[in-house]
């Protein structure tokens, strides 16, 4: 029966990217589970897509494809209720908490009007027509599960949740604005796990620097623009930058405005630094621990990953293996040398997984850390795990085709929910 399954799956993959293609949008079936114990939560990094978007149907965000696995299906036959947001792959962290708060209540999105007033895009963006899943409570907990820029969003949740925003507060009435800036919402969340999250930011040359140069990232904004006025993209990829006027969403797609986007609100987003890019610089990233703090009642788990190894004091990768490989090798190469716009902290910053600065991905400077211990974990302080070695910076979300490493990938989900709870 796997081998069967394996044979046909690529059948399979192309008769659902067709049908996305030629407007059938699926939507992911979940089994039907107790409601009993948190309920998992994924969260993608940049460039990632959730559960419904087209392309998941053909290669899940996390999950592998030698041999074939969705870890959401994996861990719901064991018991473990789970879900992947569609939250946007380009937004910054707190315009994609806002996102996940209306996926998660089955409302409209509210990006908060001091916040939109101050970067310059529309208030509010989609409307969730019913949430990810029934009940979510204090009784009905979540677990978030972010991967890379994940990570950093699902902080960035859990500070709302808590303190809400004093900003939007003042600038809009309780009755006029998302309960989300209310805070008061943090016993809804039972842990955050990050997996190889730039915690204290990352050097990949990619992330936008203090003095941004349009010049050097004319390549990004014609590739967004051409990305969000593109029809078949649109289907299987969703940019979710509709509150910048950069994307729509599929099913509304052709209600543009003067039919093609303009590249000027490309620029614009970018300019605006509300957005993934300076989220995961080093500045960006110390910014947002400068607001954070650890929350007593959460509790925390961390996993790291690194690609490189020491050569005369730099620190390089292999040779790149598959299309992530090949992706990520220039960036690895390039943080491996230490070639920066900003000083390296230290050069332990050299070592890397192709994305993340290894001790990036331990925890947030400043905040309580100690070694994760065996079994279940204590709330109030990150509990980091050992690295894991020889992988790139996708490893931890989507495993790596060479080491065949569904089974090894679900070892690893499955002993996170044994240490959460």
């Amino acid at each position: 029966m796997n081998l069967l399954t394996e044979i046909f799956r690529p059948v399979v993959a192309f008769v659902q990217v067709f049908f996305v293609l030629f407007g059938f949008q699926p939507v992911k079936q979940h089994q039907a589970l107790p409601a009993e114990g948190p309920v998992n939560v994924m969260l993608t990094g940049l460039l990632g897509y959730g559960e419904d978007v087209g392309l998941s149907f053909a290669q899940p965000y996390f999950g592998t494809t030698q041999p074939f696995m969705d870890t959401c299906e994996a861990l719901e036959a064991k018991g473990y209720e789970s879900y992947t947001a569609d939250i946007g792959p380009f937004s910054s962290a707190w315009d994609r908490a806002c996102e996940l708060y209306a996926i998660l209540t089955g409302t409209r999105v509210d990006y908060g009007e001091a916040h939109s007033r101050e970067y310059g895009h529309e208030r509010y963006g989609r409307d969730y027509a019913k949430p990810l899943f029934e009940g979510w409570s204090a009784k009905r907990q979540v677990n978030l599960i972010g991967h890379s820029f994940g990570g950093t969003t699902a902080r960035v949740f859990a500070m709302l949740c808590d303190e809400g925003s004093a900003a939007e507060r003042a600038a809009t009435s309780k009755a006029q604005r998302s309960p989300l800036f209310d805070g008061g919402l943090l016993n809804r969340i039972n842990a955050i796990v990050t997996l190889a999250s730039p915690h204290n930011g990352s050097t990949a040359a990619i992330c936008i620097p203090d003095d941004y140069c349009e010049i050097e990232f004319l390549w990004l904004i014609g590739g967004l623009n051409l990305m969000g006025n593109s029809r078949v993209v649109s289907r299987l990829y969703d940019l979710q930058l509709d509150h910048f006027h950069i994307s729509a969403p599929p099913r509304t797609f052709g209600q543009r405005r003067d039919g093609w986007y303009c590249v000027d609100d490309v620029r614009h987003f970018l300019q605006c630094r509300d957005n993934v890019l300076y989220d995961l610089s080093l500045d960006g990233a110390a910014k947002l621990n400068a607001a954070d703090k650890i929350r007593p009642g959460v509790k925390y788990l961390s996993y790291s990953s690194s690609l490189t190894k020491d050569v005369l004091g730099f620190q390089l990768p292999p040779l790149p293996n598959g299309f992530l490989g090949l992706f990520l090798w220039p960036f690895s190469v390039q943080m491996g040398l230490g070639l920066s716009k900003t000083p390296l902290p230290g050069p332990e910053w050299r070592e890397n997984d192709g994305a993340v600065p290894l001790p990036s991905a331990f925890y947030p400077a400043g905040q309580p850390h100690q070694d994760a211990p065996a079994g279940p974990i204590p709330p109030g302080i990150w509990n980091v795990m050992p690295t894991v070695y020889g992988v790139n910076h996708s490893y931890l979300a989507s495993g790596d085709p060479a080491r065949q490493s569904a089974q090894e990938i679900l070892d690893l989900y499955l002993d996170i929910m044994e240490r959460i709870g």
